[in-house]
């Protein structure tokens, strides 16, 4: 997945913001400091505790020890590189995605086998899933490429990822094509 450009600090302790806003802030990412996760456009979300964040990568701090910073920074490092080792799992109607297994799981019956490309755009439309995402951004984001790129790579993993999670390719309600592009349908979403 793409390089992580925006992190979002979540009830961390002020001198914990500061470190992290000055050391991050000098290695190029933007570091936003919230009260909830939801509504952010985030790629990582750092937090005081245990939070929900689907489709990103969650570190919880807990402030009953110490922290080193050094060790902090090494762990966002490593979250950065491998985001999707780091994320929870996510309801997808009646299956659930698990990004660091590469299936999606039914309730009853076989699992359903990914591909990394195949993970990586479900976690990225997860993140986004309140809009439709377009085509040139998750190029970008999911396969680097530059603006303007004329590849039918997209619509080929989007084909194959319906053929797998569709009842009905032809009648998408998880994965769907909407006005501005792609939108992962996610249950949770729909209830807020």
């Amino acid at each position: 997945m793409t390089e992580m450009k925006k992190i979002l600090l979540l009830h961390v302790p002020v001198p914990v913001q500061e470190a992290l806003q000055e050391q991050l802030g000098a290695a190029g990412f933007e570091v936003v400091c919230g009260d909830t996760a939801d509504g952010t456009d985030a790629d990582i979300v750092i937090a005081k505790g245990a939070a929900a964040s689907p489709g990103r990568p969650v570190l919880p701090l807990s402030f009953a020890q110490r922290h080193r910073l050094g060790a902090l920074l090494r762990q966002i490092g490593r979250m950065i590189a491998e985001p999707v080792l780091y994320m929870d799992d996510i309801p997808v109607g009646d299956l659930l995605f698990k990004p660091r297994e590469k299936v999606l799981a039914r309730a009853a019956g076989e699992d359903i086998s990914l591909t990394d490309r195949e993970v990586d755009i479900l976690a990225f439309l997860a993140r986004h899933a309140a809009a439709p995402v377009s085509r040139d951004v998750l190029l970008k984001n999911v396969w680097c490429y530059g603006e303007g790129v004329d590849t039918h790579t997209l619509e080929t993993h989007i084909y194959r990822l319906r053929q797998k999670i569709e009842e009905s390719a032809e009648a998408p309600r998880l994965l769907l094509t909407e006005t501005g592009g792609y939108r992962l349908h996610l249950e949770a979403q729909e209830r807020r």
